[in-house]
């Protein structure tokens, strides 16, 4: 096994096939097929299932795609580690964002990564954050942003910032509500459309809910932020989102919105990596300008939310 054969595995995983991934690494698909059967003979194990689905990694296949990652990773940097720290960090990273984060977060964080390290390849993936865990704990992103991470084990977490979640819904709709904070119990009356349960935001509401007797019973579920918004928008129902993915509607008048409990219900946001696996000089120095950003956004209102301490 070599450097040339690891690398032609991550690329099969990553396009899903042997066709996209020869087109990417221009190379002959057969020669790409004989490589594989190589490695699959050399370790006595399959390494990719080959399907409708395109080429997955089997269970074993899971495993060496962590190996082959770090060792690349690590082999890329050593040209940078040699000539010194003045050399330009190069290299791929990839950070996973929930939906909401990425809407504020990504477009900075792509223009910042290509202003001050034209060198790094950044992927930016997007998915809800319990999809986001998973990705990071199998070694599919180098960074991730996480809510209340549940299972923190593995991991390094820097906690960033804490956002309110707050009640929302259409200025007529809210006429009976109070202007101030309204009650957990008295916001589960109304009709919600809320994301289904397994979501992170549904499971912090549903905790909440639980520790004050509350029963949560949403008239819609569905885990589409942009569509709650919408039905909330069209008279459906009240939705609980971070205030930060409503102030705009807000401001311009579409949704009225009201703090939820005394003291409001909040989550805690963290920039993670997994713990076993050493950031690259890339990924190290994008880690670095996600967090300037997240302050950045913060502190310029763009970002409704508290730093943390």
């Amino acid at each position: 096994m070599d450097l040339r054969q690891l690398r032609y595995f991550v690329a099969i995983v990553e396009q899903g096939s042997f066709s996209r991934a020869a087109e990417v690494l221009r190379v002959a698909q057969p020669a790409l097929s004989q490589h594989m059967r190589h490695m699959e003979a050399e370790l006595g194990l399959p390494l990719l299932h080959r399907g409708p689905r395109g080429a997955v990694p089997t269970e074993a296949g899971a495993r060496l795609l962590g190996h082959a990652r770090t060792i690349l990773d690590r082999f890329a940097e050593i040209p940078d580690s040699v000539r010194g720290a003045d050399r330009p960090v190069t290299g791929d990273v990839r950070i996973g964002l929930p939906g909401t984060v990425s809407e504020i977060l990504s477009v900075p964080l792509i223009e910042r990564v290509r202003a001050e390290h034209p060198g790094i390849r950044l992927r930016v993936a997007e998915a809800m954050s319990g999809y986001i865990l998973d990705w990071l704990n199998r070694d599919a992103v180098d960074l991730a942003v996480l809510y209340n991470p549940a299972a923190p084990k593995g991991l390094v977490l820097r906690h960033a910032l804490t956002e309110e979640l707050c009640l929302f819904g259409r200025p007529p709709g809210g006429a009976a509500l109070p202007e101030g904070p309204v009650s957990l119990a008295r916001a589960a009356a109304l009709p919600l459309i809320l994301p289904a349960l397994s979501h992170g935001l549904r499971d912090l509401i549903e905790e909440v809910a639980e520790t004050e007797g509350v029963p949560v019973t949403p008239g819609i579920e569905i885990d589409s932020y942009a569509r709650i918004k919408e039905l909330a928008a069209r008279g459906h129902g009240f939705g609980i989102l971070p205030r930060a993915a409503v102030a705009a509607e807000v401001a311009a008048g579409a949704f009225q919105s009201w703090p939820i409990g005394s003291p409001p219900l909040r989550r805690r946001i963290y920039l993670a990596h997994a713990a076993d696996r050493p950031l690259s000089a890339a990924a190290s120095a994008v880690s670095g300008l996600a967090w300037d950003l997240l302050g950045e956004l913060v502190r310029s209102g763009a970002w409704p939310a508290d730093l943390a301490r």
